[in-house]
């Protein structure tokens, strides 16, 4: 039997090695559980055959002894599941198919840290939004409120990005997330710049600012922006990995969140193709 794909539902926690989760319940020798939660390895069918040491590129895998487990004496252990880029190659390969990958977020974001500044953002969206609603700007410059209506109507389609393109376009595999894409999404917004959700992200923020005027809503809001900006170049250096040739070529046709150059490179690229289509 291949590894549960919803152990996390039907397991619990019971524990953590070298900072990696451990889903039980546990027994060992013979009962050793699933290590690891964006990468899960079911140690109880793994074969210790190496496999995933060998295809992985970012080599997060390690061995641990595992003596007297009736399988195998090694296994293959999920060291550094954080720097997963979600190639599936690992899962893909494994012949006993004892590993799960799932998207777990840009690396930046899966700490409890990272999960924290996704609270604070949406929170200075929220709280920006309806104070400027119900008590108007706090430095009273309408034209400025009126401006964040504007970039908040803008950045809708490009926030719900993923959920628009990833589950027709992105092709991810059989019991998979919308976000375990598995090929270059480069339609819609995604044909416009390369990380629509977070430049929604960022649009939003900024509109939350412009709408409440409120000193709060930018110290929150600023820092935050910054660090989606930081995180999504760190994200890039896994996508190139994840999808390789194809995902460079599309870095060289569309940018990466500059919304006015990308709309300019699109519109170039529908007159290229009209002056094909009429040739």
């Amino acid at each position: 039997m291949p590894i549960d794909p919803d152990f996390q539902k039907k397991m619990k926690r019971v524990g953590k090695e070298k900072g990696i989760a451990i889903w039980g319940p546990v027994d060992p020798p013979g009962k050793l559980g699933i290590r690891g939660t964006y990468v899960a390895v079911d140690w109880d069918i793994c074969e210790g055959c190496g496999i995933c040491l060998e295809v992985c590129p970012r080599q997060l895998y390690e061995w641990i002894e595992t003596s007297d487990h009736p399988i195998s004496e090694k296994k293959a252990f999920p060291a550094r599941e954080l720097d997963c880029v979600q190639c599936y190659a690992c899962e893909t390969k494994c012949p006993a198919q004892a590993i799960r990958v799932t998207f777990g977020g840009p690396p930046g974001w899966q700490g409890a840290i990272g999960w924290t500044v996704v609270l604070l953002m949406f929170a200075q969206i929220i709280v920006g939004v309806i104070y400027g609603t119900l008590f108007g700007p706090y430095l009273g410059i309408e034209i400025l409120r009126y401006v964040g209506w504007m970039i908040g109507a803008i950045s809708l389609p490009f926030f719900f990005s993923p959920l628009i393109y990833f589950s027709k376009e992105g092709k991810p595999g059989e019991g998979k997330g919308l976000m375990d894409t598995t090929v270059v999404v480069d339609s819609g917004t995604y044909g416009i710049v390369r990380h629509p959700q977070f430049l929604g992200c960022i649009l939003l923020m900024s509109a939350s600012i412009l709408i409440s005027q409120h000193w709060l809503s930018a110290i929150i809001g600023i820092p935050i922006i910054v660090r989606t900006y930081i995180e999504v170049v760190k994200a890039e250096k896994g996508l190139i990995v994840k999808f390789g040739e194809p995902y460079k070529r599309y870095m060289k046709k569309v940018p990466r969140m500059n919304l006015l150059l990308g709309v300019i490179r699109l519109l170039r690229r529908k007159r290229e193709d009209k002056i094909d289509d009429k040739n």
